[in-house]
């Protein structure tokens, strides 16, 4: 290499060293007057965390909730630097008036999230046990007392327990039978759940929706109703008889419904 070039390299990494001096004077410049700096990993995990708690507020509705996303694309201005421990940062503005004067030195960032399907959680529907007509906020609250806090709790109450409110067993006996027709209702339209049917999946599974009979394991259900028959924890009329195909029928039928509903 002769002395001529061993010069003009000397002269460029000299002017390239000064360049770089300049620039980190400058970005040191910018990190001061920005407060905002995030590492990409927050940045994407905190817009993440932003979209599960739509999902959650969507899923934990009583009505059907749609929302759709597509790819999620974000475009930010920011300088991007590293920290102490070479980890990309992004030091943003946090005001409007921040990014013009410094455009130059910024640059653009691209955040790209595809979503991801999870299993659907159903919306849980759990009414209080003031919804019941004529209930007002005393009676509810000392129902509550008494561990009565929904609607389904006092359609399997007993209206002797019920009358300790300080009603007469009459009165007590017509809240309990508004709750069951309010519980047999969320349930009417599933294939072959009677009246009877209805009664026995609230009483001995605690299944008062479409969603958790769709939840549930035919099999599982299908023992549970049959032991709790046999042992005459509920009363069902005489030659009542019930088969594993009429259980799974139930959860077929409430599966196909729940999906009709939260079709788009």
């Amino acid at each position: 290499m002769s002395e001529d070039t061993i010069k003009k390299l000397t002269v460029q990494l000299s002017a390239l060293r000064s360049e770089n001096i300049a620039l980190k004077a400058r970005v040191d410049e910018i990190q001061k007057g920005f407060p905002v700096k995030v590492d990409s990993a927050t940045l994407i995990t905190s817009i993440q965390r932003d979209l599960l708690r739509v999902d959650d507020f969507a899923m934990s509705q009583e009505r059907p909730t749609t929302y759709v996303l597509s790819d999620f694309n974000i475009q930010l201005k920011a300088v991007v630097t590293q920290d102490a421990n070479a980890r990309a940062v992004f030091v943003l503005p946090s005001k409007l008036e921040e990014i013009q004067p410094l455009s130059g030195a910024m640059s653009l960032v691209n955040v790209a999230l595809k979503p991801v399907p999870l299993p659907i959680k159903p919306a849980v529907k759990i009414r209080p046990v003031d919804v019941v007509e004529g209930i007002g906020t005393a009676y509810a609250g000392r129902l509550r007392e008494m561990g009565i806090n929904t609607v389904t709790d006092l359609a399997l109450a007993s209206p002797e327990a019920v009358a300790k409110v300080g009603i007469s067993k009459e009165r007590a006996a017509g809240f309990v039978s508004m709750a069951k027709l309010m519980v047999k209702a969320d349930i009417s339209g599933v294939e072959g759940v009677d009246e009877q049917a209805a009664e026995l999946l609230v009483a001995v599974a605690k299944i008062d929706t479409k969603e958790k009979l769709a939840q549930a394991n035919p099999e599982e259900l299908y023992s549970m109703l049959t032991e709790a028959i046999k042992a005459k924890k509920v009363r069902v009329p005489r030659g009542y008889s019930l088969t594993k195909e009429d259980v799974v029928r139930w959860t077929d039928s409430a599966k196909a419904i729940v999906a009709r509903t939260r079709a788009p």
